[in-house]
């Protein structure tokens, strides 16, 4: 009770300031607790940090488990017709292409001085190949066949159009095109290649929509046609292939040639070259973003665990165990050693490296030179081979460790939760006790109060008696 002080005495008496000082000392655990609370707290954010960067890492760390991210390839082309995509591990080479046509699909017309005008009626499409037979051209059905009708009970071509778009199974696409004068309904193919010729049989209010791709044009034909059905035709290296699409990925290794344009008039076929090789970027830009990544959680870990020797200050997590597990594992996982794979087996042979400040360091020039070694296996060291893991899948199995639901970080912040609402318990059952320590300190004082005022008026009493006993003596 020391230094607690009070102005006047009995009705005088300052209630407010003696249960305000009182109560300032008992609150004194409050305090502590609250500091308490505070420190857990802030360690709860530390590891959320640690958790956000560690995340960070864990997909930098799987994008180096991608093999494509090391057997990249680009492609220059030069010349006209075509473009070219590799896909990964294409070998590098250099090819000539040459385009004499592209892949089409069939497209045909009603005539274009006259509108047709449908009615109820069936149509059957029949696919096939136009090939020549002795001189002349036959249509020759695939084998087994490939047929499909419909039946239609419209009036317009509007109806037609949409009756046939709205039937999958036909094959075909119509559309009604205005050439300024007339309307014409065009029937196309959905897909390229000389095998997707097909053939209309029209019955009905729909037989003049017949139409024979092998026949030879004639005046009175109601249909005609607009493009042929056929395949491409290219050669490559000077040998003449064949496909029914424009996009040919079974020529070169790995590399998708997609045909762009054909010759025309004159010219009888559009000349390049293609050069595939060794596309780097993509490990490059790999690698750095997993060596920032890895920095970004040592940056971390030191700003959370770092002691300031001048000021004697320690950090948030200042001596915590499993912060220095954490820093421990991943330098130990990251010196590990991938035999078997090829002439390289650590990530400082490929220019990751410790720092003298133990942040990670990149060459890309040490890197380039291994990628550029068929023998080193720079992609199996860290994506693993024949069900054998590489760096990547190795590493990512630590930080796992870390980052699961059962993992470390898991584990400890549900320690530091739980911990917090146990203080959280104890701050609310402390305050309801102070609340009635307040409570019986203000009775006790108004009790003091009272009394002292009614000595107070008793003293008065007595000290008028005694003056006026004196002045009559």
């Amino acid at each position: 009770m020391a230094g607690i002080t009070a102005t006047g005495v009995g009705s005088g008496l300052d209630i407010e300031s003696l249960v305000s000082q009182l109560m300032t000392i008992e609150s004194r655990p409050l305090s502590i607790l609250a500091n308490k609370e505070a420190s857990y707290q802030a360690k709860l954010s530390g590891y959320g940090q640690i958790k956000s960067a560690l995340s960070s890492l864990q997909t930098a760390t799987k994008a180096l488990g991608k093999t494509d991210t090391f057997t990249a390839a680009k492609a220059a082309v030069s010349g006209e017709g075509f473009s070219a995509s590799p896909s990964a591990g294409a070998a590098s080479g250099s090819y000539s292409v040459e385009v004499m046509q592209m892949a089409k699909i069939q497209r045909v017309s009603t005539p274009t001085d006259s509108t047709f005008v449908p009615s109820a009626g069936k149509i059957t499409i029949d696919y096939g190949t136009v090939t020549d037979s002795g001189g002349s051209n036959v249509f020759v059905d695939d084998v087994p066949a490939r047929t499909a009708s419909l039946e239609f009970e419209g009036s317009t071509l509007e109806e037609l159009r949409d009756a046939i778009n709205g039937n999958s199974t036909l094959g075909i696409k119509a559309s009604i095109v205005n050439n300024g004068t007339e309307d014409q309904l065009v029937l196309s193919g959905t897909k390229t290649g000389a095998n997707m010729a097909f053939k209309i049989t029209g019955e009905g209010g729909l037989a003049d929509l017949s139409y024979d791709p092998a026949a030879t044009p004639a005046p009175s034909d109601t249909m005609y046609s607009v493009q042929t059905a056929q395949d491409a035709r290219i050669k490559v290296d000077g040998i003449e292939l064949t496909r029914g699409k424009n996009d040919i990925a079974d020529v070169i290794d790995g590399v998708t040639l997609t045909l762009t344009n054909e010759p025309s008039g004159t010219v009888s076929s559009l000349k390049g070259t293609v050069t595939i090789s060794s596309d780097q970027s993509a490990a490059k830009t790999a690698v750095e973003a997993f060596v920032k990544a890895y920095n970004d959680v040592a940056d971390t870990l030191k700003n959370l665990t770092a002691y300031n020797t001048d000021t004697k200050t320690a950090s948030t997590l200042t001596g915590d165990s499993t912060a220095r597990s954490i820093q421990t594992q991943l330098r130990a996982g990251l010196g590990a050693a991938f035999s078997g794979f090829g002439s390289v087996s650590t990530l400082s042979q490929v220019g990751i490296s410790f720092a003298k400040d133990g942040t990670l360091s990149f060459d890309n020039s040490k890197l380039s030179k291994a990628m550029n070694d068929p023998e080193s296996g720079v992609a199996s060291l860290f994506a693993g081979k024949d069900g054998v893991d590489g760096f990547a899948a190795t590493f990512s199995s630590r930080l796992d460790n870390f980052l699961d639901s059962d993992g470390v970080l898991a584990s400890r912040t549900e320690g530091i939760n739980s911990t917090i609402k146990s203080i959280t318990k104890q701050y609310d059952t402390l305050e309801t006790r102070l609340t009635a320590t307040e409570a019986r300190y203000r009775a006790q004082f108004t009790k003091l109060d009272s009394l002292l005022s009614s000595l107070n008026d008793t003293s008065t009493y007595l000290t008028q008696q005694f003056s006026t006993k004196s002045s009559n003596n």
